[in-house]
């Protein structure tokens, strides 16, 4: 029996029916899938970042002890001068005083140099730690290094921090 061709399409080359009618045995080869419907929560928590905050430790800021002051009643220049002029191993040639001098208690610090005849010449600084009282004083050290044992066991600190640098 003729089936009337207004009820039956013909399916195009890929194999798939159109309209409504459809091929026993026939599977269409692309299916047309409709992917699931994503749906966003409806309240979404914050999220929570914790901060942390360092606090640095501090540091103990200790300072040393204070170097000798200025020396307000003497000796002078001249009287410290006088006092290494001499002296073995001293240069024989004039000096002056470049530092100080520094006192604590009956005690003194001071730099002296060479009075250089010629702008080119440079000498070595001659570091000088004495006591007593400005008319009467005692040459202790005199040198490069005037940290010795008698300085760092019988001076006061103010004067071992200028001359021991503690």
């Amino acid at each position: 029996m003729p089936v009337p061709s207004s009820s039956l399409s013909v399916p195009p080359l890929g194999g798939v029916p159109t309209g409504g009618a459809t091929y026993p045995g026939v599977v269409p080869t692309n299916p047309v899938i409709t992917p699931p419907l994503y749906t966003p929560p409806l309240y979404t928590p914050p999220v929570v970042v914790p901060t942390t905050t360092t606090t640095p430790t501090p540091t103990p800021t200790t300072q040393g002890p204070s170097p000798a002051p200025k020396c307000t009643g003497g000796p002078s220049a001249q009287q410290l001068i006088a006092v290494v002029e001499g002296t073995p191993g001293i240069p024989d040639e004039p000096l002056k005083v470049t530092t100080g001098p520094f006192c604590s208690g009956n005690w003194q610090f001071s730099v002296m140099e060479i009075v250089a005849d010629d702008a080119e010449d440079e000498y070595e600084p001659l570091a000088v730690v004495t006591t007593g009282l400005p008319a009467a004083l005692k040459l202790i050290e005199a040198g490069a290094d005037v940290c010795s044992n008698e300085v760092q066991t019988q001076a006061p600190i103010g004067i071992r921090v200028r001359a021991c640098g503690a």
